[in-house]
């Protein structure tokens, strides 16, 4: 998928919680990160929530710290 449509295509996403039939979802997650070792770290961001964030017109929501 990654070579079909690039990083800024597509997003994680999981089938939560019929996923926890065969592993848990640190399990599961651990799993998307290996496979997506080999990318850029702006490309990884973007499979992990960039893509999400831009699609959906989201925004950090994250308080700001001093």
């Amino acid at each position: 998928m990654l070579d079909a449509f690039g990083a800024d295509r597509l997003m994680f996403g999981s089938d939560w919680p019929v996923c926890t039939l065969a592993a848990g979802y640190p399990q599961v997650l651990a799993s998307a990160r290996a496979l997506t070792d080999g990318l850029s770290p702006d490309e990884r961001a973007a499979v992990f929530g960039g893509t999400a964030a831009r699609v959906y017109s989201l925004t950090d929501g994250a308080p700001d710290r001093d």
